[in-house]
C-alpha cells in the first residue's frame, strides 16, 4: 500500500461516512471493532461496492454524542494497542 487517506463523503449530526482509500481490510476491520466497543455507537459498517470501481466507505452512527469523536477515540485506542504491541516484542526480541 502506497499510501491510505480518509475523506469525509457525507456527515450529520449523528452519523458520518468516509472513504478510505488505499485502506485494505487488515486496517478496517480492526478499526470497525473497536469502533463497535464505544457503548454510544449504534451502527458501525464497512461498504466496499465493487472492487475496481467503488472506493470503500465507512459509515458510523452515535446515539449521543459526535459520531467523528467515536472515530478518533477508536483510531486512538488501536494506536495505543499496536504501541503496546510493538514495545512487548522488542522487549522479547532484545
Amino acid at each position: 500500500m502506497d499510501y491510505m487517506e480518509f475523506r469525509v463523503l457525507s456527515e450529520k449530526e449523528k452519523e458520518i461516512e468516509i472513504s478510505a482509500i488505499g485502506a485494505d481490510d487488515t486496517i478496517i476491520y480492526p478499526l470497525l471493532t473497536e469502533i463497535l466497543k464505544n457503548e454510544k455507537v449504534v451502527e458501525a459498517k464497512y461498504v466496499k461496492g465493487h472492487p475496481d470501481l467503488d472506493v470503500p466507505s465507512l459509515v458510523v452512527r452515535v446515539s449521543s454524542g459526535d459520531p467523528k469523536s467515536a472515530l478518533k477515540k477508536a483510531a486512538e485506542n488501536l494506536n495505543g494497542n499496536f504501541s503496546d504491541l510493538r514495545k512487548k516484542v522488542e522487549k522479547k526480541l532484545r
